[in-house]
């Protein structure tokens, strides 16, 4: 019997790329693999593709020839992931990778128009599909509008405690520090609700990462809650249209969102 197979490198995870995936896992999938522990494709069966940066180079060669869609989450066109690191982000032609596995999918769903963008000016060929805002759960909003409407403000600026150097801490401690801006840390957490609880205490987040990141999670649901961001203009969320708006407006935007491209994307999931 077929199944639906969801491929990922850390298929348990709090991070923006396993929650996006998560609102799939939960509704379409039939089993989830690691991808470094993938070791036989079966042609009979539908494949979704997170990220594959442990997935042996054989494997992912093999997908082309089997049915699958990309959720797109960085962009797997060159080794480190990262085409900022080039000028204008043009992946150099030698260093190329995996092009064929876009042009073969039957679709490639990114997150907001820069994502599309990046790949565009690198020529990759593919049905690709812009969800313009990527996927969020219902509790997940409803935990935004929750502490949007309840958390009192301390009026300090809020900067994410992390250890993956893309995120920048210390780039945004500089920064509040040179401008005298009173911060705080805000820890990681892995229970959603205690970290969106944490993050709403603030009056404004700080942050400037260095990666280009496709939209950019942590960010819009500041928005959601109606806090300030001062930030660099580097990723997708911030390009986009919506991004002027903050709180319930914002929030139901994402929610109408999810429904529209979870129907698409449905559409491409045997059933």
């Amino acid at each position: 019997m077929s199944k639906v197979v969801f491929i990922d490198d850390n298929p348990i995870g709090n991070g923006g790329a396993e929650l996006v995936n998560d609102v799939l896992r939960r509704r379409y999938v039939d089993e989830a693999l690691k991808s470094d522990e993938v070791h036989t494709l079966r042609k009979d069966d539908f494949y979704i593709l997170g990220n594959l940066s442990l997935m042996h180079s054989d494997a992912v060669k093999s997908l082309s020839k089997l049915n699958y869609i990309i959720l797109e989450h960085d962009y797997k066109i060159c080794k480190s992931r990262h085409p900022w690191r080039y000028d204008d982000n043009i992946v150099p032609k030698e260093e190329r990778i995996n092009y064929e596995l876009y042009e073969k999918a039957e679709a490639v769903f990114v997150q907001t128009t820069d994502h599309l963008d990046i790949f565009k000016k690198n020529d990759v060929k593919g049905n690709f599909v812009n969800l313009e805002s990527s996927l969020w759960e219902v509790g997940d909003l409803n935990l935004l509008e929750k502490y949007n409407s309840t958390t009192p403000r301390n009026w300090k600026c809020g900067i994410l405690d992390s250890s993956n150097w893309i995120k920048n801490t210390e780039g945004a401690e500089v920064f509040c520090k040179a401008n005298q801006l009173d911060y705080e840390l805000i820890k990681s957490s892995n229970n959603r609700e205690e970290f969106i609880k944490s993050l709403a205490q603030y009056s404004t987040l700080v942050f400037f990462p260095i990666a280009r990141e496709s939209c950019c999670r942590l960010v819009v649901e500041a928005r959601c809650m109606s806090m300030n961001v001062l930030t660099s203009r580097n990723y997708g969320a911030v390009l986009e249209e919506w991004f002027t708006l903050s709180g319930k407006p914002l929030i139901d935007l994402l929610s109408k969102n999810t429904e529209r491209n979870l129907k698409i994307i449905e559409g491409y999931i045997p059933c």
